[in-house]
């Protein structure tokens, strides 16, 4: 009995320059790189949001037994201008988290995480100029919880000194997630 057997490799790195540098072995490079597919990332690709978006929201209604209908329009021009560090993943969890907060129709602004709400806004251009964040009061409640999950986070680091890897074990988050998220609050303290 015969079997066909395909292998696909997906990556974030660019696995030439990974074995080049010594940080992939080229003998598996060479075993793996029979075909290859370059995905730009989300943000390169601002034509396909919408598309996602509502692939995200059928899928997550379908899961939940939700019944959200759409996004409001400033909450698509904010997906738009996100510079979506996590990809494809973070963009389904923030579309997974606004369903569970809908409490209308449609999603709101006010469902979508902090950092997609107070980071600056890339322009369409990529020239590097930036709009200001979005400010909220100390009473908003996504504010709060940002605060929460920002000090929650400083708490961890702390008790494992700065062993990014042993905080994100604790805070069942993946490494590159709590580097993201360190990065957008620096960002925020920053300006």
């Amino acid at each position: 009995m015969a079997t066909d057997v395909r292998i696909i490799v997906a990556s974030n790195e660019n696995l030439q320059e990974a074995y080049k540098k010594g940080k992939f072995r080229e003998d598996l490079y060479h075993r793996f790189n029979e075909f290859s597919i370059n995905l730009p990332p989300l943000r390169k690709r601002k034509t396909d949001i919408p598309l996602f978006a509502k692939f995200f929201l059928e899928k997550t209604n379908h899961e939940l037994g939700k019944n959200v209908v759409g996004f409001d329009e400033d909450v698509m021009n904010a997906f738009e201008n996100y510079s979506w560090p996590g990809n494809l993943r973070e963009f389904r969890n923030v579309v997974r988290r606004a369903v569970l907060l809908a409490d209308t129709p449609n999603i709101s602004i006010k469902s979508l995480p902090w950092e997609i709400t107070n980071t600056p806004i890339i322009s369409q251009e990529n020239t590097g100029s930036t709009s200001q964040p979005a400010v909220f009061d100390e009473t908003d409640l996504k504010d709060a919880a940002s605060r929460a999950e920002y000090d929650t986070i400083m708490k961890v680091l702390k008790q494992v000194n700065n062993n990014k890897t042993k905080a994100a074990e604790i805070l069942k988050i993946d490494r590159k997630t709590l580097y993201n998220k360190i990065k957008v609050y620096e960002d925020a303290q920053a300006k």
